[in-house]
């Protein structure tokens, strides 16, 4: 099935939510627990290492296009019994994982159209324009690759900022406010093999030993200098 056949039945209506959201701060608006925190970064942090894989790509099936390939990477993540239909709790995954690419892309200067004709609409010259030229920001190496991805997640205040912001917007804040999701994703979308390798890769970049023990490190730093 293509992705225009899919989109063919795409709602405009919000997804379930996934987590309960912690709204004690009224003034502010809602606030991520502990739990909400590690499941949007943790989400998020597998969104960004799929870009990294989605961008290398140089296997394409027969008829597929790079927009394809990224919509099934990041329904990957989702689909939990990769059955290829998503359930209300797994569209919220995916949600947030779309939302975090987008995020991404412009941060490595992508332009909003650009953005939402890839991540709405899934154009496949747009995602090759795009992929093209986030080619061209990624850092060479596997250790800068990592360091790419662990600081969109884990960086700054301001980073962590968007990335609150990115959890809310999918989940609390709907009415009158912008959202990069317009358009529901529906149909059925089984991964191919190719697809499901290039998952596997996308997950060993963002969840490999190395990985995980220099962020744990980093990580313990950052506590004892009270950062």
């Amino acid at each position: 099935m293509s992705i225009n056949e899919l989109l063919r039945g795409a709602m405009m209506r919000p997804a379930k939510p996934a987590v309960v959201l912690d709204d004690t701060k009224k003034n502010d608006g809602p606030t991520l627990s502990g739990a909400d925190s590690y499941a949007a970064k943790d989400i998020t942090l597998r969104a960004v290492a799929t870009v990294h894989q989605w961008v290398e790509t140089d296997d394409l099936d027969e008829g597929e296009t790079m927009a394809d390939r990224l919509l099934a990477l990041l329904v990957g993540i989702a689909d939990e019994n990769k059955d290829g239909e998503l359930s209300e709790d797994e569209y919220g995954v995916l949600e947030i994982a779309v939302n975090a690419v987008g995020d991404y892309l412009e941060k490595q200067g992508v332009a909003e159209d650009d953005i939402d004709a890839l991540l709405n609409d899934w154009e496949g010259d747009v995602a090759d324009r795009v992929r093209d030229l986030v080619a061209t920001t990624l850092p060479e190496g596997e250790d800068a690759a990592s360091d790419d991805i662990d600081s969109f997640v884990f960086g700054d205040d301001e980073q962590e900022a968007v990335l609150d912001a990115t959890y809310k917007k999918t989940f609390a804040i709907r009415k009158g406010k912008k959202t990069r999701i317009r358009k529901r994703v529906a149909g059925t979308i089984r991964l191919s093999a190719k697809q499901k390798m290039g998952l596997r890769k996308a997950r060993m970049k963002s969840h490999n030993a190395g990985a995980m023990m220099r962020r744990a490190k980093s990580m313990r730093l950052r506590r004892k200098m009270g950062i």
